[in-house]
């Protein structure tokens, strides 16, 4: 397994920010939902009505007002996703990718749940998690992207139900084969719900808890990526409007002594004096202002070290 293209990262990091940045305080600080009965203990039944239980349980959890009109329905994969047996598996991706999704009312949404998803937890939580993600972009006054909602969901707190979502071992014609529930892969979800853990001082133990070995892996990868970028970090978390264009440093993976060395040498570089040469060009106040914020962050990112 590997990380996300530089492409890809940038992408993720950029969108969290901008999340953040434009509806951070609506967000606020999340807990990390996770799959157990802790957050979910209501008896669950195949049927419409603990569906239904099951997506107002999530939206408690979520940003969007509890009394947001809302009604669910049902319906049977296109045949270009249900080929062979119809299983999740069998599609001709090996998952048929995302499914379900939201529909935009006079007087509210709807909800739309793929049937054949209803049977696998994984699969089902996932599909609420993102529809839940897409309504948070609606009622924000955005457009829903499915990628960008599945963000929103992780910057919600449903990480772990989209990772799970992300590769589902079921049963196809051929055989037991990895699914794909979602847009994005387990390995770009990974490295956003490890900057969630990140962001919020989460545990990385209460996010591995309820995952699959195979998110296991994603989010260990994803972890020491997000811990070799310290001052990204703290900039996604502190000021995240500092990212939204994009440009930004993003830095290799390195273990624990290289990490130390590079916290170093970003407190020296941005500590030194300004060369005589670069100031006989005007520096402007908002570059001047982004310099104080940058040198700001990398004291708070050593203090204490």
């Amino acid at each position: 397994m590997e990380l996300p293209s530089e492409q890809a990262l940038r992408w993720i990091v950029r969108t969290y920010a901008r999340l953040r940045a434009a509806h951070g305080d609506a967000i606020g600080d999340p807990a990390l939902v996770q799959p157990t009965g802790v957050f979910f203990p209501d008896e669950f039944r195949l049927d419409g009505p603990s569906v239904e239980r099951l997506l107002r349980r999530i939206l408690g959890y979520s940003p969007v007002s509890d009394d947001l009109g809302i009604e669910l329905a049902f319906a049977e994969p296109a045949a270009d996703h249900a080929g062979g047996c119809g299983s999740l598996a069998c599609g001709p991706t090996g998952g048929g990718g995302a499914r379900g999704g939201v529909q935009e009312l006079q007087d509210g949404y709807r909800v739309v749940v793929a049937t054949t998803d209803v049977g696998n937890p994984d699969v089902l939580t996932t599909s609420l998690a993102r529809s839940v993600g897409a309504l948070a972009l609606l009622e924000a006054g955005e457009e829903a992207d499915p990628a960008e909602a599945e963000i929103v969901a992780v910057a919600c707190g449903f990480g772990v139900l989209l990772a799970n979502g992300a590769a589902v071992w079921a049963k196809s014609c051929g055989g037991l084969r990895m699914a794909q529930a979602t847009v994005l892969g387990v390995e770009e979800l990974s490295v956003a719900l490890a900057l969630f853990v990140a962001i919020h001082g989460t545990r990385p133990s209460e996010a591995r808890s309820s995952l699959g070995a195979t998110q296991r892996e994603a989010l260990d990868l994803a972890e020491a990526w997000v811990e070799s970028n310290p001052l990204l970090v703290e900039t996604l978390r502190e000021r995240p409007a500092l990212l939204e264009a994009g440009v930004f440093d993003i830095e290799p993976i390195r273990g624990i002594v290289g990490r130390w060395l590079h916290r170093r040498k970003v407190a020296a570089e941005m500590r030194a004096p300004v060369p005589a040469s670069a100031t006989t060009a005007p520096v402007s106040d908002e570059r001047r202002r982004r310099l104080e914020e940058a040198r700001a962050l990398v004291d708070e990112v050593l203090g204490g070290e």
